[in-house]
């Protein structure tokens, strides 16, 4: 399977009745008031000798690693889960992931317009739509009201409409990247970070940019860096992370 699949697999086995009233689930989350969340980013790592098949038995392993209380001058503080995911197959370990959730106290969230002046080597532009985001939430058996429930996004959690979600824009500039990758290489990690939200029915551009030599993004074992980037309808930066992709073979 492609890098970035496991996201719609291994679905969630909670009830409606363990979920948080904001949809997601409650044994992730730290207790009120903090109970406003964003997908913060995250790390997913692939064996390329052993990904993913359709067809063979798969098993995911999932537990909270790490949860920090970020102090910030002049705000409440964020409360800062991060997940470890493993998934294996029957020949053994295949992704790896690290997701970093924010929680906050309830708040009016502002986008902030972070240029990247960095010019694309591959690009590609898209509007989500709310059948989109529907079908991702399905697909991934994500019920976080804000991606669907345009009257809780906008009454409760105070943004100007549906958000975009932080796994589908990872994906999509995944899918992007397979599209463009080189003949006999295969995506090994991919380190991001959400930067700002992104909103339905506006437009997205994902990117990519081959790192050059001489800032080291070819090693000894063949690897190749990649900058990956999303940008809003503002042409603010939504979203960013760099992949590193390595020859079939050299694994």
């Amino acid at each position: 399977m492609v890098p970035g699949a496991h996201l719609v697999y291994f679905p969630s086995h909670a009830n409606e009745f363990q979920l948080s009233p904001d949809g997601y689930h409650a044994d992730e989350a730290p207790p009120e008031p903090f109970y406003q969340r964003v997908w913060a980013g995250g790390l997913i790592k692939c064996n390329t000798a052993n990904p993913l098949r359709v067809s063979n038995l798969s098993s995911q392993t999932k537990y909270i690693s790490d949860v920090t209380i970020k102090e910030r001058m002049g705000a409440d503080p964020l409360i800062l889960v991060q997940l470890a995911l493993e998934m294996n197959n029957r020949y053994g370990y295949s992704v790896s992931e690290y997701r970093n959730l924010a929680y906050m106290k309830p708040i009016e969230l502002k986008r902030k317009i972070v240029r990247h002046n960095r010019d694309p080597d591959f690009s590609h532009e898209l509007t989500p739509t709310e059948i989109m985001l529907f079908r991702y939430s399905a697909l991934s058996w994500n019920s976080h009201r804000i991606h669907y429930d345009v009257a809780y996004a906008q009454n409760v959690e105070n943004h100007p409409g549906l958000l975009v979600h932080g796994p589908l824009t990872c994906t999509l500039l995944l899918q992007l990247l397979q599209t463009y990758m080189p003949a006999g290489m295969g995506l090994q990690s991919f380190d991001y970070r959400a930067v700002s939200p992104m909103y339905c029915q506006q437009k997205v551009t994902l990117n990519g940019r081959w790192m050059p030599d001489h800032s080291r993004s070819r090693t000894t074992n063949g690897a190749r860096l990649c900058e990956m980037w999303a940008t809003n309808n503002d042409g603010g930066l939504a979203m960013k992370g760099v992949a590193t992709i390595v020859p079939l073979n050299s694994v």
